[in-house]
């Protein structure tokens, strides 16, 4: 008996071509399966809080924000808040007179420092956390209904 026979068949059953395309369908629903079971096995919804500094801001742009703000993203509300706030006198480095660098406080300008938290899945490599990603060192938006400010994440922390 022969492997394919003069009609192009597997040992007389079914065709080379259909048997390919048959390997390819059953492929196609073998991988989606696996990603939806995978995602849905080893993914939890996780508490976390990031740490954030927004340096140099004028004093009056900070009275509207408060402990409890939600934060947004795009056009709706996300499930993160404020949990903390911290306004200190601005940090900068400076020259004194000798052309020396030196630290200082401004005493005008603020920091801002403040924490928010909120659930979220962790999958893969990424920490997306009210529509943004974070990591420290990396920059963060405080954006809430009535203001916005840019800051640098200092600190993660996944509970």
């Amino acid at each position: 008996m022969r492997v394919i026979d003069e009609k192009g068949k597997l040992f007389g059953l079914i065709n080379i071509v259909d048997l390919l395309v048959l390997l390819a369908i059953l492929l196609v629903i073998g991988g989606a399966a696996y990603k939806i079971k995978g995602q849905k096995g080893s993914d939890a919804v996780r508490t976390v809080r990031a740490t954030v500094l927004a340096t140099a801001l004028r004093p009056e742009m900070l009275t509207g924000i408060k402990v409890g703000d939600r934060m947004v993203s795009g056009s709706s509300f996300t499930d993160v808040v404020i949990k903390e706030i911290d306004i200190r006198p601005a940090y900068m480095i400076t020259t004194d007179s000798q052309g020396r660098r030196v630290e200082a406080y401004d005493p005008y300008l603020k920091d801002l420092i403040v924490v928010v938290e909120g659930k979220t899945v962790i999958s893969g490599g990424v920490i997306n956390l009210g529509g943004q990603e974070i990591r420290s060192s990396k920059d963060y938006y405080i954006k809430s209904l009535t203001y916005d400010f840019k800051g640098m994440i200092l600190d993660v922390v996944v509970e």
